[in-house]
Parts: C-alpha cells; structure tokens; sequence
C-alpha cells in the first residue's frame, strides 16, 4: 500500500511563462544539492509522467491525491485544471517541486515536479503541443482521468492520443461517475478503441473477489458450481459501479450470457438481471444499493453477497459480508444453516491516490481479467429490458 505523507515544496510554487516552464525547473533544483552535513540532498529524478485532468467543479492548490506519490513512485505530475465558466482564458503555468518530508536515516530527498496548467478548456484543448513536449522521454506515461470518460471529448481523445508508440495509459475512478452506467458503457468504448485503461474502483473488488472463489476451492462445492441460479448484491446506495463490475466479473468466470437488465429506481435502486449459464440454467441476480447514515467517502462499496441455488441438494449457498453491515440481511430466508458464511474484512474507502500507486507499479497484471469483466458489465447494461 501506498502511504500518503506529508510534503514540502523547495520553494514557493511560482507562475512562470509558458515558453519557459522548463528553464524554472531547472532553477528549481540548483542550490538544493546540498551535502550531508548541510542537511538532506534533493534529487530531482523521475520513472514516469502522470497527466492529470480535473474536472472544472473540482479546486485544488495542487492535486492533493498525487502528492503521496513523491515517497515510492519520483515522477512529473502536469496537473490541468479548467476553469469553470471561462470560455476564453488563457492558459497560465506554475511549477514547483514537492518533497516527502524527511525520514531519519535518510540523506536524499525524492521528489515530484509539478507542473500545473490553468485555462479555459478552449486553451487547455491548444496547448496539446505543448504537453506533448512536457512529457519526460520514453518513460511511461499515465493520464489520470477525473471526470465522464467520454470517447467524443476532444481533450481526452487529444490527449489519449500523444503518446501513439509507447501508448497514453488511461486511469479513472467508476466510483466518482455523476453517470455511473454510462461511464462504465463509455469505458468498454475506449477499451474497443484500444485505449490502454484501468478503473481504480476495480481494485477495491480485489478482497471480495478472491474470497468469492475461495468458497468455491473445495471439491464438493466446486462441482455444485454450476448449480447457482440465485445471485444478490448489496451495495452502498448513489453508485451501482462496484456491483456491476463483480457481478460481470462473477458472469465472466462461469461463461454466463446476459438475456435482459431491468432497472427499478426506488429505495434500493434494484438492477434486476437474468442471465443463462452454457448449461442452460437460468440466473436471477439482484443488485441492491442500500441506503446507509455513513457511506464514507467512496460511494458504493460492496456491503454484501449471496449466492445461492433453488435446488435442495445443492452445496453452493454462499454467504459474504462486510464487518461494518454484518450477515443479517442476506442470510435470510430459512438456509443460513446450510450457507458458507463469511466476513469480509476490508479497508472501507480506500482512496484513489492509493489504488493510483498500486496500479502504476503493477500495470498490466489482471488487465485480461478486467477486459473480460467490463465486457460482461458492458453486456448486461445494453441487455433489453424486461
């Protein structure tokens, strides 16, 4: 895990012309060398670009889920950040350079460069050129996304496309989607269009996800496998993206087709879906967004899920809950005794600056496994309805 600590700056963020952003960088750095007895030594190093782009109802001085960052991962951060309302403005610069704060026994700083653009989106849409030639080499280079990822826009396309030989790898958060549908059906879109993506939000699926087939590791429930007719799924309510996901993931790994998807708004904000097995077996699955006093900060984590077959004789009754929410709800219904039930022991509200660390030193372990999850997911939301 990646933990968030507290930075420094080497001086005083400073706006600076656009023609010499990188002569200030440069500046930055001299006279910060230092030696072991004046005190700690910055050193300006860096293994990859991050692009950020934040959405313009969003205010920061600088992104502050990329400063944690500076402490395992040195890079360039170039933060974009549109400003509401303006049409017309133009573009400004500041860099700075920021600085985990100094452990004992260390005599070196890492740092990040940041690199932050301001404008109107008409400006921020021209200077492509010129965050083009911000980017560091042949070092990979990541575009954290925050926003609708909409395959018409002009600057995600613009900037998607920079990086046409080594490849702009696109990062989003499903858990932040105004649209949480329509950003999944959008993220399938850029995935056909060979876009290079992950979903932070994908990550949070990890725990649920191998306790999910764990249940399923001894021999006498593996083959009752097939037998699961009956699927439910709480989720925390105001984004059905976690659920949606798992449950395409779930649909993937036992080759289940999806015949139709029904959405009923209410309380619970019902996604009904049914789907066939290659057996011919009918599915039922619920999706369920419960509404909760305290969803924290990461709208729509998993609280629970039920798997289960109308066949008596069936071992497949399977039980999974967060330890916040308890079992209760789920394992209703006369079979508790004969259900595997389990609590799952998660980090509520895992922040997107840490799943952003993670999946930068990790990419593309599992990204076969996401393709084919958010394919399904893509599947069952344009699935008719019934």
């Amino acid at each position: 895990m990646v933990t968030t600590e507290a930075v420094v700056a080497l001086q005083a963020p400073k706006d600076v012309s656009l023609s010499e952003i990188e002569s200030e960088l440069r500046q930055i750095w001299l006279g910060v060398g230092g030696d072991e007895e004046a005190g700690p030594r910055a050193v300006r190093a860096a293994t990859f670009t991050l692009v950020v782009y934040e959405s313009a109802d969003l205010a920061a001085q600088i992104a502050p889920s990329v400063e944690g960052l500076a402490v395992q991962n040195p890079c360039r951060v170039i933060h974009l950040r549109p400003q509401q309302g303006l049409t017309e403005m133009p573009l400004a610069a500041r860099v700075a350079a920021y600085c985990p704060m100094q452990k004992r026994g260390q005599s070196n700083l890492i740092c990040c460069e940041y690199i932050t653009l301001t404008g109107s989106r008409a400006a921020l849409e021209r200077s492509l050129g010129l965050i083009n030639a911000l980017l560091i080499g042949d070092l990979p280079t990541y575009l954290w996304w925050q926003a609708h990822p909409d395959p018409e826009d002009v600057l995600l396309q613009g900037l998607i496309h920079l990086r046409e030989r080594g490849g702009m790898r696109l990062l989003v958060d499903s858990a932040t989607f105004a649209r949480p549908e329509q950003g999944l059906l959008d993220l399938y879109r850029l995935m056909n269009m060979n876009v290079p993506l992950a979903d932070l939000n994908w990550s949070r699926l990890s725990t649920w996800q191998e306790l999910t087939a764990a249940a399923f590791d001894p021999p006498d429930r593996r083959v009752d496998l097939p037998k699961i007719d009956q699927v439910v799924i709480d989720h925390e309510k105001g984004n059905p993206a976690q659920a949606l996901l798992f449950f395409g993931w779930l649909a993937s790994r036992l080759n289940w087709v999806p015949e139709s998807h029904t959405l009923v708004p209410g309380d619970y904000d019902l996604h009904q879906i049914i789907c066939h097995s290659p057996e011919g077996q009918v599915i039922k699955t619920e999706l369920a967004g419960l509404p909760l006093a305290d969803i924290g900060t990461v709208v729509g984590d998993l609280i629970g899920l039920r798997l289960d077959s109308a066949q008596p004789d069936a071992n497949c009754c399977t039980v999974l809950c967060a330890e916040t929410t308890g079992c209760m709800r789920l394992e209703g219904g006369g079979k508790a005794q004969f259900c595997r039930v389990e609590q799952v022991s998660t980090l509520r509200d895992i922040p997107a600056e840490t799943l952003l660390g993670q999946q930068i030193q990790r990419w593309g372990q599992q990204q076969i496994l996401f393709q084919e999850s958010l394919a399904v997911t893509a599947a069952i939301l344009k699935a008719p309805s019934l």
